[in-house]
């Protein structure tokens, strides 16, 4: 989702309203200074007029591939850490509190 860092401040405002502002989270933010390329000959980063960097970033934010891996990955470590004695009977619950179930 290809959003400015003031949108994505007000987001950010909601989903700590929602959940609180000590629930959990993961998150990946890129900006115009994450497109550029390597300048082998001048050994600087080369960045790209506003426009071109824009349409880079809404191409990111608006694959599903990213989401994907993510939730792959969530998947994973939530079968991983289900099967380990130190979570044994916990469930996350909203409130903060882990509550044996």
């Amino acid at each position: 989702m290809f959003r400015t860092l003031s949108e994505l401040r007000d987001s950010i405002d909601k989903m700590i309203e929602m959940e609180g502002e000590n629930a959990p989270c993961a998150a990946f933010v890129f900006t115009c200074h994450d497109v550029f390329e390597f300048n082998e000959e001048t050994n600087q980063d080369d960045y790209f007029g506003m426009t071109f960097t824009q349409d880079v970033l809404a191409d990111v934010g608006g694959s599903s591939y990213i989401y994907e891996q993510v939730g792959e990955m969530i998947d994973d470590s939530i079968r991983l850490r289900k099967n380990l004695s130190v979570y044994s009977g916990k469930k996350w619950q909203h409130n903060d509190d882990d509550v044996t179930v």
